[in-house]
């Protein structure tokens, strides 16, 4: 139960240090702030809320403020109580809900508020909320979004798989007896053939090399190999620029829906005694 509360007490102090970073409060301006709304509190409150968990000179440990105070707290940045503890991410039941409903993490929700609110879009942006908004709804709702998404997804895989690509060499190692592998792959190269012109090529005569069976075979899986990574990558090379080009086609069919006649009216601003729908 101790690592728990311990858990709980870290989570409580680097969030709330946090919060109070992210609104650029200092000790002394959150205090003042803090004051207009609740008529309480102390500079030497707001040190041991900030230090929650940690040993002080007698041994004793800073316990948690009162359960009004946290409560205060979590209502003054916002937040639940819970995500001050740690015992969730959302900072807020309601977003809890959006992403439970919506099947999205806290930071994509957030984004999309920030959008709708316009104020993650500077400046004059939450002038423009609804604006904003509509132009967002007709992203999501053109028909041709969806095929966005699974093509941009492919996209992600396709550049994963060049930068980590599967290599059939290192899977032809396996494969081989370790006595012989690095034998093969010295022959690789070598031939044995009869020209009408040369006469009998002989590379492994030339350097004293016995082609036994199962060193022949083991050539040869090497060579297959390395002629599989060679067409693999031509065509990651190829899945790539295909899929760059689908994503740049699927765009200009989203701008297409967004921009139809009934949905103008709706994304811009009118101007002086200009009337719209």
């Amino acid at each position: 139960m101790n690592d728990i509360k311990n858990e709980k007490a870290k989570c409580w102090c680097s969030r709330l240090k946090k919060m109070m970073e992210e609104r650029n409060y200092t000790q002394k301006t959150f205090l003042k702030e803090y004051r207009k709304k609740y008529g309480g509190g102390t500079q030497a409150n707001i040190s041991r809320w900030l230090r929650v968990g940690n040993r002080i000179k007698n041994g004793k440990t800073i316990g948690f403020p009162s359960y009004e105070t946290m409560i205060n707290l979590a209502e003054f940045f916002g937040v639940s109580v819970g995500y001050l503890t740690g015992e969730t991410n959302n900072e807020s039941f309601e977003i809890e809900k959006v992403c439970e409903f919506l099947g999205l993490e806290e930071d994509a929700v957030k984004s999309i508020k920030g959008i709708t609110s316009g104020m993650s879009i500077r400046p004059f942006g939450k002038y423009m909320a609804n604006e904003y908004k509509s132009v967002l709804r007709y992203i999501l709702t053109s028909s041709s979004f969806i095929v966005f998404v699974k093509e941009a997804r492919e996209y992600a895989e396709n550049v994963y798989r060049k930068k980590n690509p599967i290599s059939y060499m290192d899977k032809a190692d396996l494969k081989i007896n370790k006595n012989v592998l690095k034998l093969a792959y010295q022959c690789m190269d070598y031939q044995h053939i009869v020209d009408d012109e040369y006469g009998v090529i002989d590379d492994f005569k030339e350097n004293n090399i016995e082609p036994t069976e199962e060193l022949l075979k083991a050539i040869s899986v090497l060579n297959d190999a390395q002629g599989y990574d060679y067409v693999e990558e031509q065509n990651r090379e190829h899945r790539i620029k295909l899929s760059e080009y689908e994503l740049q086609k699927i765009y200009f069919e989203i701008i297409k829906d967004i921009i139809k006649e009934e949905n103008l009216p709706n994304m811009i601003i009118p101007m002086q005694n200009e009337k719209t729908n």
